[in-house]
Formats: structure tokens, sequence, C-alpha cells
């Protein structure tokens, strides 16, 4: 079986479009959540921007991978790791918070997806496994400077 590398990008992308909505509509919302636990001043409009923006480089780095290919391979791969690491903090707010974090439901899309790119792609010889493990440091580190930040907010809270 064969999943071309591009169809899965834009998969993920349309997961984090699914991802968001799952974050702006359901339960508390993820905005109550950061305004509860992290940042009073979070409002419906820093997450609208901030998420526009990351959809935008996310789409822009898929567009310059199918246009150039190469090593432009990392710009969207690590916007993957960066949301299968994002999905793991999901998990993560709802035991520490004990209550449902807002993304949680739609994470294991990204999950799923990065296993058809590990499976069908990485291990099939079609990503370098330094380009593979550049994106992941580089998608993870994100995640943790994001979420290092609400923890630095609180704490100045």
């Amino acid at each position: 079986m064969e999943i071309p590398l591009d169809i899965l990008f834009w998969a993920m992308e349309l997961a984090y479009c699914l991802h968001c909505l799952d974050e702006a509509v359901t339960g508390i919302g993820f905005v109550e959540m950061i305004r509860k636990y992290f940042w009073p001043e979070f409002d419906k409009e820093k997450f609208f921007w901030f998420n526009a923006g990351l959809h935008l480089v996310n789409t822009a780095g898929i567009i310059l991978y199918e246009i150039l290919g190469g090593f432009w391979i990392i710009f969207p791969l690590s916007m993957c790791w960066l949301f299968v690491t994002n999905g793991f903090w999901h998990v993560l707010g709802t035991i520490m918070f004990r209550e449902y974090s807002p993304g949680l439901v739609t994470s294991p899309l990204y999950w799923v997806i990065m296993y058809f790119i590990v499976r069908y792609n990485l291990l099939q010889g079609k990503i370098p496994l330094f380009y593979f493990t550049i994106a992941a440091i580089i998608g993870t580190v994100i995640t943790i400077l994001m979420i290092g930040s609400l923890f630095a907010r609180r704490r100045l809270k």
C-alpha cells in the first residue's frame, strides 16, 4: 500500500481544522480552559489569530514541500510533530485538571496520520531518517515552548 506524503500532510491540516473546532465548541472550550488555569486575559480573538497563523504556516510549508521537495519536507513534518505532541498535551491536561481538555477527542487523528507517515513513508525509505529526526525535534520543541509559556504565565498570575 502507498499513501503519498503530500496527501498525509493535507490530512494533518484537515485534522487540525477539526481539532480547532473541537477546541472552540466542546465542553467549556479551550479559551475558557486557558483563562481558568493559565492566562485570564486570553480571549477568542487571540485563539482565532494564533490558529489562523498556524494554519497559514502549515499550508505554506506543505506547498513549499510540494513545489521544492527535498529538505523542505522538514517544514510540514515539523508541523505534524507539533500536532502529534500537542495531542499528548491534551491527554496530560485532562489528567492534570480532571476535566475534559478541549481538543482531546480529535488528537487521535494526529496519531493515526503520523502512523501512516511512519509506516508508509519513513519505513519505506521515502523520508530520510535525518530529516524525520530533525522535524521531530523541531515540532516537539515548539510544543514545549508553547505549553511552557502557559505554565510560565501561570506562575506569574
